[in-house]
């Protein structure tokens, strides 16, 4: 061998040894992310053996079995996804785990990512007005009926008929023109105009089968509230109406079976009364108040027996109070201000919340790029709230401590899920604090199934409620004038004509830039007309039984289809 061969061989060594270096430090910086995110989320770090990750799956197959039982706040109204009367109940319940989207989104991305699920690919036309997806060979329903373009068709058309109650979700498909059967496998959208969340829409797209689901008048379609039935990892089992809804394993599954054998969940509103039976192990997983969590995240007893759980996604949403602009108290903007400026907001946060939450100033995630971190939640200021009130007209002309105009006293219902603690906390401070600047709040409890309907018939004055989030989210449905209308989600009644025209402009930049200038400006006219009271964002809290294994955190939070059970722990056959 020459000296030119030779120093090509020991070039070519470094050259592997450098490259062998790279890749150690990076499993080694993966290795360290990872801990820190569950260092971050309360999870001590475990140190696995290599042979121990690589029989992760083995031993996950080994371990099947156990039941997995959680607690829902709020009953159902249905199990129909398409429903106006689907809320987060109904998504936990059958989202996934019995229909099943088109592409749901890579856990451990920050952002909108797309993974396939009943899809194997989507294409998009250069011009971003056409969208072709194709379905994956050798997917089936619960049935054995394979999946095909025509459920997709089915489940489009069917949204889009004005006589189905899905008003919430047709502005989502509003610039679809068309979806055209290519093939038994393939079909293809055709949009009027872009939208930047079109690929998230249809992407993550429920199919429902449509030899199950076809309907001859759109009442009939309505009126199916339960027995779901979709490709899914699990199929409906009963619905014990006011105590628990079970789901089992499909075992006709067409892809890869989770471990566990059956989701309980279990209908407990009173929050007190679920975290007791959490801790008495009648519930395996518990999202807890932060007065809760705060009470035993240093109990040295309760971290043996459970995983505490604390991080922040963007689906965590926000809490707010929505003032009911057909009502005459709150039409003027300067009422729905100074309502706000009369909440101590911040000893809420600091007191009932315990650190735990921040106040917030608009409807967008607080670390994501549509919020505007420059504009401030308007302050606790009981004079300049009076002042306002003031201005409006409201004053108090008999002295009897409340304001009142034309003969009508400023004084209203303000309506919350029944049994939920912490509303029932916040709202005894506002109660108080409204009182020192001359409004009477009364505080009114509601049945679930009661609230969705007084909410859908906007028959109520003030509302405290909260909305889950997305990583980026699309604003029509809420405060879009056009949402008014029938069962829309524009409950309260908002309408400004600018912030229409924001909104559906933002709807057709594809520019993520240039749309988060256009939410910036949207964002301050929600925070100068006031017609939420924007109040809280905070962590997700996670109480989970240490007997479930395989529990990771994600960037976008937990994934329970990745947990198992060991034989030797597990609780119910």
């Amino acid at each position: 061998m020459n000296k030119r061969s030779t120093l090509i061989s020991a070039v070519l060594v470094v050259l592997l040894l450098v490259i062998i270096l790279f890749q150690v430090l990076s499993m080694i910086q993966s290795d360290r992310l990872y801990e820190r995110l569950n260092q971050i989320a309360g999870i001590a770090p475990k140190v696995e053996s290599k042979e121990k990750k690589d029989n992760i799956t083995e031993n996950t197959a080994l371990n099947n079995g156990d039941w997995l039982v959680s607690n829902l706040t709020g009953e159902p109204r249905t199990l129909n996804v398409i429903s106006v009367d689907s809320d987060r109940s109904t998504n936990a319940i059958v989202m996934r785990n019995i229909i099943e989207p088109l592409f749901y989104y890579d856990l451990d991305f920050d952002g909108v990512k797309l993974k396939p699920v009943l899809a194997e690919n989507m294409q998009t036309s250069a011009d971003g007005l056409e969208m072709t997806i194709r379905l994956k060979e050798n997917i089936w329903f619960s049935d054995g009926v394979p999946v095909t373009s025509d459920d997709i068709i089915f489940t489009y058309e069917t949204i889009m008929d004005p006589g189905i109650d899905a008003e919430d979700l047709r502005g989502y498909y509003a610039n679809i023109k068309d979806v055209v059967k290519i093939d038994s496998r393939t079909v293809r959208f055709i949009m009027t105009e872009v939208y930047w969340k079109t690929i998230e829409s249809i992407g993550v797209f429920e199919v429902l089968p449509e030899h199950i689901y076809k309907y001859k008048s759109p009442s009939e379609f309505n009126k199916r509230i339960s027995n779901p039935v979709g490709s899914g990892p699990y199929v409906f089992e009963k619905w014990d109406v006011g105590q628990q809804l079970v789901l089992r394993k499909n075992d006709n599954y067409w892809g890869k079976k989770p471990p566990i054998d059956k989701l309980v969940f279990k209908f407990i509103s009173n929050s007190t009364a679920a975290f007791q039976a959490f801790r008495s192990h009648d519930l395996d997983t518990f999202e807890p108040s932060a007065e809760q969590f705060f009470e035993v995240s240093d109990e040295e007893s309760f971290k043996k027996e459970f995983n505490i759980l604390s991080y922040w996604e963007s689906s965590g949403g926000y809490s707010f109070i929505g003032w009911n602009q057909a009502k005459d108290y709150f039409k003027d903007r300067r009422v729905r201000i100074a309502l706000t400026m009369s909440m101590d907001r911040e000893s809420v946060a600091k007191h009932i919340y315990k650190g735990y939450t921040k106040v917030v100033s608009g409807p967008f995630y607080i670390y994501g790029k549509q919020n505007d971190p420059s504009i401030e939640p308007w302050p606790y200021d009981p004079e300049k709230a009076r002042k306002l009130l003031d201005e409006s007209g409201w004053v108090d002309t008999n002295n009897n401590g409340v304001r009142d105009k034309n003969g009508v006293e400023l004084k209203f219902k303000l309506s919350y899920g029944s049994g939920n603690t912490t509303a029932e906390q916040i709202l005894k401070v506002f109660k108080d604090n409204a009182a020192k600047v001359g409004v009477e709040i009364l505080p009114d409890p509601v049945e679930w199934s009661i609230f969705i309907d007084n909410l859908n018939n906007k028959n109520f004055e003030a509302v405290m409620l909260s909305w889950g989030g997305t990583i980026e989210s699309d604003p029509y449905q809420i405060f879009h004038s056009s949402q008014i209308a029938g069962k829309g989600n524009n409950f309260i009644r908002f309408s400004n004509e600018e912030a229409d025209i924001l909104i559906e402009k933002a709807r057709r930049t594809l520019d993520p830039n240039a749309r988060y200038e256009l939410y910036h400006s949207f964002h301050k006219i929600l925070h100068e007309e006031q017609p939420y009271t924007f109040l809280f964002a905070r962590p997700t809290f996670v109480f989970l039984d240490k007997r479930f294994e395989n529990v990771k955190l994600h960037t976008l939070g937990l994934e329970s289809f990745e947990w198992y059970v060991p034989k030797e722990k597990q609780r119910y056959k």
